[in-house]
């Protein structure tokens, strides 16, 4: 499959990022700890009363993470070039989410 790269599929691939980062927000909360509290002394009780705040902290690392490329994508789409190949680059130097250096 072939996917045009242009300033306007960029920049909508950028709407789209800044939607899902805006849609987190708006994600359930876990409200695991009602569920701990009725499994005292238990190991899984005690895993579930610290889900919330693991959840908690997963969204917002997805959330910047949607942010950084939408801001990439956007970037990407008020500079084009002839090619795609700035933009590539931008995206390729974001590290990984689970490395140390991912800002999450």
């Amino acid at each position: 499959m072939s996917v045009e790269v242009n300033p306007d599929s960029l920049r909508v691939a950028s709407g789209t990022m800044a939607q899902l980062s805006a849609e987190i927000d708006s994600a359930p909360f876990l409200g695991a700890v009602e569920v701990a509290a009725q499994l005292v002394g238990s190991n899984v009780g005690s895993a579930l009363g610290e889900s919330n705040t693991a959840s908690t902290c997963a969204k917002q690392v997805l959330k910047v993470r949607y942010d950084q490329f939408a801001s990439l994508l956007s970037l990407s789409a008020d500079t084009y070039g002839d090619s795609d190949a700035e933009a590539a680059a931008r995206i390729a130097g974001v590290p990984d989410i689970n490395s140390a250096t991912s800002g999450g």
